[in-house]
C-alpha cells in the first residue's frame, strides 16, 4: 500500500539510516535530509510497495558508491541520479517505472528520497541488501541471479560511464576502478529488474524499518524503554554493556573493493568481567565475548551510548566510552547457502565461518 511521507518520517528515517550502520558521512546524511524535507515544502513523496507495481514494471537500485572521498567534501550537484536513470532507460530501451535504495542504512537509505522527488517515481519500501554492505556484489539480488548491469554512473565532474558485465565480481572491479577516476564517488543506478524480480529477490519494508527505529530512537523515553522496543521490532539481543579499554588499527590485507582499514576495538564489560572484542571493516564484522562468537556478519551490530541510547558512530569510538553492544539477525535470504558465501567473515577476509553455516 502506497504511503504519503511526512517530514517527521524524514527525520526519523535519517535516524534509522544511521542506526543500522555505524560507520556514517554524518555531514552527508544531514545535507541530503535537509535536501530532502525543502523539496517536500512543494511536492509530495510516496512510498510505495512492490506489490503496488505491474510485476513487469522496470526498477532499479540507486545509490551512492563511494571509494576514498567523502560526498560533503565534493557534493554532487544534484542532476546526478537523474542523469543516471535516464542513461539506464537508453540502455534498455525502457521507462523506468519506480527506484529502490541500493542499501536501506547509512546515506544510501536517504537518497532514494531524494531522487523521488526530482523524479516523480515512487520509492519502492523494499532493498537488496537488508542493511548496508560495502561491496554492490554483496546483495540478496545477487543471491537471486538477477543481473547487476547495466550500471549507469555519474562521478564528482560530471562524467558518464556505464558498466555492462555480466558477473558481479568483476562489475565490483570495475566500477570500483571507476569511482577513483570519477573523483572519488560516483551516483549510481543498477540492479534494472522488473518489480516481480524484487519481489521474490529483495528484502520487504526495509525503508519504513528504519522510519520506525527512528521513531524509537528520537522518542523521548528512557534509554531502557527504547532498548525493548528495539529488541522487539528486531529481535536484538545487548551482547554487554562494556568500557572501551583499547582501540588498534590492524595491517590485516583487504581485497580490492573492500573500502575500508580493518581495526579492532577491545571493551570490558566490568559487571561480568568478559571482554567484548569487535572486529571493524566499515562495519561491525564480528563480536568476541571471551574469545566466543556472539555475533559475526551478516549479523548486524550496533553500539549505543549506554546513558543516552544514541547511536554511537565507529570514528567517534574512544578509550573509557561505555557502550551498549546490541546485536541482531540481518535479512533472512543471507543465512542461506548463497548468502553465507557473499557476506560471512571469510568474505572479508577473516578466517571464520558463520556459526549458522552447518544449519544452512
Amino acid at each position: 500500500m502506497s504511503t504519503q511521507l511526512t517530514a517527521d518520517d524524514v527525520r526519523h528515517l535519517r535516524t534509522g539510516a544511521h542506526f543500522l550502520a555505524c560507520a556514517i558521512d554524518p555531514t552527508a546524511i544531514h545535507v541530503y535530509t535537509d535536501m530532502v524535507l525543502r523539496a517536500m515544502e512543494h511536492q509530495s513523496l510516496e512510498l510505495t510497495t512492490v506489490d503496488e507495481l505491474a510485476s513487469d514494471d522496470l526498477v532499479v537500485a540507486v545509490g551512492m558508491v563511494t571509494q576514498g572521498l567523502f560526498i560533503a567534501d565534493m557534493p554532487p550537484v544534484g542532476d546526478e541520479f537523474l542523469g543516471c536513470i535516464k542513461a539506464m532507460e537508453a540502455s534498455l530501451g525502457r521507462r523506468v517505472r519506480a527506484i529502490y535504495p541500493l542499501a536501506a542504512a547509512n546515506i544510501n537509505g536517504m537518497i532514494p528520497l531524494m531522487v523521488g522527488l526530482q523524479s516523480t517515481l515512487p520509492v519502492i519500501d523494499s532493498d537488496p541488501m537488508g542493511r548496508v554492505f560495502p561491496l554492490i556484489s554483496q546483495t540478496t539480488l545477487n543471491i537471486g541471479q538477477v543481473p547487476i548491469s547495466p550500471i549507469a554512473m555519474m562521478g564528482v565532474t560530471g562524467e558518464r560511464a556505464l558498466v555492462e558485465a555480466n558477473n558481479p565480481q568483476r562489475a565490483e572491479t570495475l566500477v570500483r576502478a571507476l569511482v577513483t577516476e570519477l573523483g572519488g564517488w560516483a551516483a549510481t543506478a543498477m540492479y534494472p529488474c522488473t518489480a516481480a524480480q524484487l519481489k521474490a529477490h529483495g528484502v520487504h519494508g526495509s525503508v519504513s524499518r528504519m522510519i520506525r527505529i527512528g521513531q524509537i530512537q528520537d522518542a523521548e523515553t528512557s534509554v531502557e524503554r527504547k532498548f525493548l522496543m528495539l529488541a522487539e521490532l528486531l529481535d536484538a539481543t545487548r551482547v554487554a554493556r562494556a568500557r572501551v579499554s583499547h582501540i588498534e588499527g590492524l595491517s590485516r590485507p583487504t581485497d580490492l573493493g573492500l573500502p575500508a582499514q580493518p581495526s579492532s576495538v577491545t571493551l570490558e564489560d566490568e559487571s561480568t568481567g568478559q571482554i567484548i572484542r569487535l572486529e571493524i571493516q566499515n562495519e561491525i564484522l564480528l563480536v568476541l565475548v571471551d574469545g566466543a562468537i556472539a555475533a559475526a556478519v551478516p549479523d548486524m551490530v550496533t553500539l549505543l551510548n549506554s546513558e543516552h541510547g544514541t547511536v554511537v558512530t565507529l570514528d567517534d569510538v574512544r578509550v573509557g566510552n561505555v557502550v551498549d553492544v546490541l546485536t541482531y539477525p540481518a535479512a533472512a535470504q543471507w543465512y542461506s547457502q548463497a548468502g553465507l558465501d557473499l557476506a560471512e567473515p571469510t568474505a572479508f577476509g577473516i578466517p571464520l565461518r558463520h556459526p549458522r553455516r552447518s544449519h544452512a
